[in-house]
């Protein structure tokens, strides 16, 4: 990479890179230029002696000729120094990035590319210096847009947590070694650490001694181990082995594991809604050093904190409508409780993306009115122009993880109008995280006579 450093009292230059700019026809400019925009986070660097942090800037672009940023380094003057990849075109203090070459289109023909930069702190940057890095993005013929991220300059150490991962082919009845690998960021060595793990419901981490275990609402395990020792800035220290996760019955659907470092002294309180206990073990959770210190943090470390993506465990399950049948004679307001039910063995689990799970759809018998009905459902869609049109109901899942062998059930009150009509039913809304196992016990039917 391109190293920049930046001098106190220089202006800014705008340069327009040879050969990465082409002319647009003057009817392609006047019917769309499209557009190019960009972004960066905030920065946060070690003082000197720490290793280089690598962020990424982004560019997005839709129809653009020639998209591209350039960056304006005047701010960063006595705090830090920038470098650029070598496809990346200097002059003075400004640098002019294409689009990267490996961005790539996604279904609606916009183009997304990471343009990493790595930072460092200017010699004799004092903690808490602060500055700016400015960039305007911009294509042929476009309009430029512009932004700024700052960038703090901090002594002291700052652990990052170095596991993004996706994972496929895994599945019921699997052992998974999780990666658990950590890097000091900072200038000055970490002494002692905590590790934080959620594992959902259905994965069972290994036991160790220096590890409390806990459970959370929403039945996944909170892992918190303590982990004494010294890390020295740029080492990247590992579990030996991977921390051990077996995949059990309940496991189904895709997983995320998440896990925090932090250093001991400064860590975050612990949920207090979980209660953690230590567990009987015959190991220790130990990270130990790994190759030569890090000269540079790779640009997808970003933070404290990383996880490990499982990808679609098949997992055996089975929903179960649960419909009903009641009776009354005309005039008569009676009620039916209706719902799912999962047998198990596996559980939907819609913690990994915020959802509830457990809805389904009841569409009442022809001939019954509903005079009372759940918080929590409501009409979804009947047409007027249809006699007899049944109206469908939908009702919310109440919670994040449908445990094997329990029911989301609920009650509406019917006025029976006339009988004889044709029998509603429950079916699921939607079929998450698939078909089950046994899909034709997933429409119960519900009738009045």
């Amino acid at each position: 990479m391109r190293s920049v450093h930046v001098t106190r009292g220089l202006t800014a230059l705008v340069v327009i890179v040879a050969g990465i700019s082409v002319a647009a026809g003057p009817a392609a400019a006047e019917d769309d230029p499209g557009w190019v925009g960009g972004w960066l986070g905030d920065v946060t660097i070690g003082a000197s002696g720490s290793p280089g942090r690598t962020m990424p800037l982004t560019l997005n672009s839709s129809r653009a000729i020639q998209p591209r940023v350039t960056v304006d380094l005047t701010g960063l003057a006595g705090v830090a120094n920038a470098s650029f990849p070598s496809w990346c075109v200097t002059e003075g203090t400004s640098v002019t990035c294409p689009m990267p070459s490996t961005a790539n289109p996604d279904e609606f023909g916009s183009t997304t590319g990471d343009v990493p930069v790595t930072f460092r702190a200017a010699p004799g940057a004092a903690d808490g210096a602060t500055g700016t890095l400015a960039y305007t993005t911009f294509g042929e013929q476009t309009e430029p847009n512009t932004g700024q991220a700052l960038v703090t300059v901090r002594t002291g150490p700052d652990l990052l947590d170095m596991v993004n991962e996706d994972v496929a082919g895994v599945d019921v009845g699997d052992s998974y070694a999780m990666p658990v690998a950590v890097v000091n960021a900072g200038d000055q060595p970490a002494v002692d650490l905590r590790l934080t793990f959620r594992f959902p419901v259905g994965l069972v981490p290994a036991s160790y001694r220096n590890c409390r275990y806990g459970t959370d609402q929403a039945l996944g395990t909170r892992v918190a181990c303590t982990v004494r020792g010294t890390f020295a800035p740029g080492q990247r220290h590992e579990l030996r082995g991977g921390f051990l996760t077996a995949l059990g019955p309940a496991a189904l659907g895709s997983k995320r594991i998440n896990q925090i470092v932090e250093p001991l002294a400064s860590a975050e309180p612990l949920p207090s809604n979980v209660e953690f206990k230590s567990r009987d073990a015959d190991q220790t959770l130990r990270l130990r050093p790994v190759g030569a210190p890090l000269d540079v943090v790779p640009v997808e470390v970003t933070n404290a904190s990383g996880g490990t993506y499982l990808d679609q465990i098949r997992g055996a399950f089975d929903i179960v409508a649960e419909g009903a049948a009641v009776a009354g004679a005309v005039g008569d307001t009676v009620q039916a409780t209706v719902g799912l039910r999962n047998v198990g063995p596996g559980v939907p689990d819609g913690t990994n993306s915020g959802d509830v799970v457990g809805a389904f759809y009841f569409t009442p018998p022809v001939g019954v009115t509903v005079v009372g009905h759940p918080s929590d459902c409501w009409p979804f869609g009947n047409d007027t122009d249809i006699p007899d049109a049944l109206t469908s109901w939908y009702c919310d899942g109440r919670v994040s993880v449908f445990l094997a062998g329990t029911s989301h059930t609920v009650t509406f009150d019917l006025r029976i109008e006339r009988l004889g009509g044709a029998a509603g039913q429950v079916e699921p809304h939607g079929r998450y995280p698939r078909v089950d196992d046994n899909p034709g016990n997933d429409v119960a039917p519900v009738t009045v006579g």
